[in-house]
């Protein structure tokens, strides 16, 4: 059972259909971010800015995105077809991947978008009373903004902060009635093909799927490797706008994936430019096999690009779905 649900956070975080003439493509016009309306952390418009400063997005899926905001992680996931009471309970599934099957757990209401809904308040603590200390808290619920569709709304805040639970509950009341506060749709209608690089277009291997893919953002899921990048337009100039984005980036991966060692930095090449990247190994969630995570982030001519590759650590050099971003030096 633990291995069953393992995978469902896998397949969401870790999991270019044909091979696409690349060389042949035109690159597509990718708008700028503009200053006002975007935060040092990522691309928000203007009325989410104040609320997600700080944040960073993390590629998802084409329906679902996943921001990191300091100590927590909140998540929302458009969803057809189902309850919400039934989100709530898919969303629990992704929880007990990341957090394991001891929690202390109690189902109620949250008051959002005028309406009560049906929710989850867990914690991840040295015992299942609560007692300190705590690894991690959050909260699971579900609101329908419109017929047929239901959005799964899910925060996870490191040691279970008070300060932070009380954050995620104020994004929740964003994201409940907003939707997404970058401003794109969430649909797999929306995907942008071919995913691209403002610089050049990307490939996608045959067997793997473009699980999301925006003007900023994409992720392409293969069965051993998934390969995922985020850009943030313009970079402030003089500042560690990159690193801190960068930095909580990797906290979110690591902390999606239980048993993950520490981060090690060594030398790379990004993009061609030569810089440190962050490597780490989680355990396989099927049992085949550590798996090796690769990210790193640069200031390419003003644009932040942030990127992560992970595949089976006994794979290396990097797979064909990584489309060449990465060396080693």
């Amino acid at each position: 059972m633990r291995k069953a649900l393992a995978r469902v956070w896998w397949v969401g975080l870790t999991g270019l259909g044909l091979l696409l003439g690349a060389c042949q493509a035109t690159v597509p016009v990718a708008p700028a971010v503009p200053v006002v309306g975007s935060t040092p952390g990522g691309p928000f418009v203007a009325e989410a800015q104040a609320l997600f400063d700080g944040c960073v997005p993390v590629p998802s899926s084409a329906t679902s995105r996943t921001y990191r905001c300091g100590g927590l992680s909140v998540w929302l996931d458009e969803l057809t077809d189902v309850t919400e009471a039934q989100a709530v309970q898919q969303g629990h599934a992704r929880v007990r991947a990341r957090l394991g099957l001891r929690l202390t757990e109690v189902t109620g209401e949250l008051p959002l978008a005028g309406q009560p809904h049906p929710s989850l308040r867990f914690s991840k603590c040295a015992d299942l009373k609560g007692a300190e200390p705590c690894r991690a808290g959050g909260y699971l619920t579900a609101v329908t903004p419109s017929a047929g569709r239901v959005r799964q709304l899910g925060c996870v805040a490191r040691d279970n902060a008070r300060a932070d639970l009380g954050r995620c509950l104020e994004l929740f009341a964003y994201l409940s009635t907003k939707g997404n506060p970058e401003g794109d749709v969430l649909s797999p209608t929306s995907l942008i093909t071919p995913p691209f690089l403002p610089w050049r277009v990307l490939g996608v291997p045959e067997g793997c799927q473009l699980a999301a893919s925006t003007t900023r953002t994409g992720r392409i899921r293969c069965d051993a490797s998934t390969f995922s990048w985020s850009l943030f337009r313009p970079v402030q100039p003089g500042t560690s706008q990159v690193e801190r984005w960068h930095d909580q980036s990797v906290e979110e991966l690591r902390d999606a994936l239980p048993g993950a060692s520490p981060v090690e930095l060594v030398d790379c090449y990004l993009e061609g430019q030569a810089t440190r990247c962050a490597r780490f190994t989680a355990p396989s969630p099927d049992g085949g096999g550590d798996v090796v995570v690769w990210t790193g982030g640069v200031d390419r001519q003003g644009q932040g690009l942030f990127a992560a590759c992970s595949f089976p650590a006994r794979a290396f050099p990097f797979p064909a779905s990584c489309n060449g971003v990465f060396a080693p030096r």
